[in-house]
This record gives structure tokens, C-alpha cells and sequence, in this order.
């Protein structure tokens, strides 16, 4: 699904527009609110690419959510339930050259339309 899909028809904020590329192609997602769980990823996806094609779905609108994705190579972070990032949060993001969008959807819903658009799940055996 390209990011533009992604943006359009979950009606979604970009909040670092600089770094936006509508042709990026998304594949994966996963979600976490607790980002030690998220980090869990880090020792069990072996290719790279699958991180860097991949959204980490949250509603932590903290620095923590975009170092959590830094460390993972995660282009593109997501936040779910209209949560409003504050702007040394989006201004991290940018630094980081991490994609930050928000939706009003929450984080079930967003995931769930995501698989039926053919997203995967990352696994423990990706």
C-alpha cells in the first residue's frame, strides 16, 4: 500500500510533511503501546527491508514512540486515537527522518483496515 493510500483513506495528519513521500510503499505494520515490546522486533526480524517498509501503529505521542522506531529502522510511525503530537515530538521525527502521521482512528480499526488492504503483521519469524 502506498503511503498516500495509507494518508487518504485513514484521513490522516502528516505532521512532517518535509519528509513525506506519497510513493513510499508500506507492507508491514505492527502495534505497541509499550515500546520494550516493540523493541522485541529488533532480535526477531532478520531482513532489514521489512522494518524500513514497515509502520509502527501507537498512541504514545512521546519521544519514546520515535526513538523506539529510530532503533528499529522504522520509516514511518502512526498515531491512533486523534492524539496530538507535541512539537519537540514532531521536531524529533524530523531530525530522525521518521514519516509522522496521526489518524482519529483507533489502533484495532487502523490495523484491522490495514490487513484487509493486504498489510502484513510482523511476526517473530519474519
Amino acid at each position: 500500500m502506498k503511503l498516500s493510500q495509507i494518508v487518504h483513506k485513514f484521513g490522516c495528519t502528516v505532521y512532517t510533511k518535509d519528509l513525506y513521500d506519497p510513493e513510499k510503499t508500506i507492507d508491514f505494520a505492527f502495534c505497541s503501546d509499550l515500546m520494550s515490546d516493540a523493541l522485541m522486533i529488533m532480535s526477531t526480524v532478520k531482513d532489514g527491508e521489512t522494518l524500513r517498509d514497515s509502520v509502527l501503529i501507537t498512541g504514545l505521542t512521546t519521544n519514546q514512540s520515535i526513538r523506539t522506531a529510530e532503533m528499529l529502522d522504522v520509516e514511518v510511525v502512526l498515531l491512533v486515537r486523534g492524539k496530538i503530537p507535541a512539537e519537540p515530538v514532531i521536531e524529533l521525527a524530523r531530525e530522525s527522518g521518521i514519516v509522522l502521521l496521526g489518524t482519529n482512528l483507533t489502533m484495532f480499526n487502523v490495523s484491522g483496515l490495514m490487513y484487509q488492504e493486504g498489510i502484513q503483521g510482523i511476526s517473530l519469524h519474519k
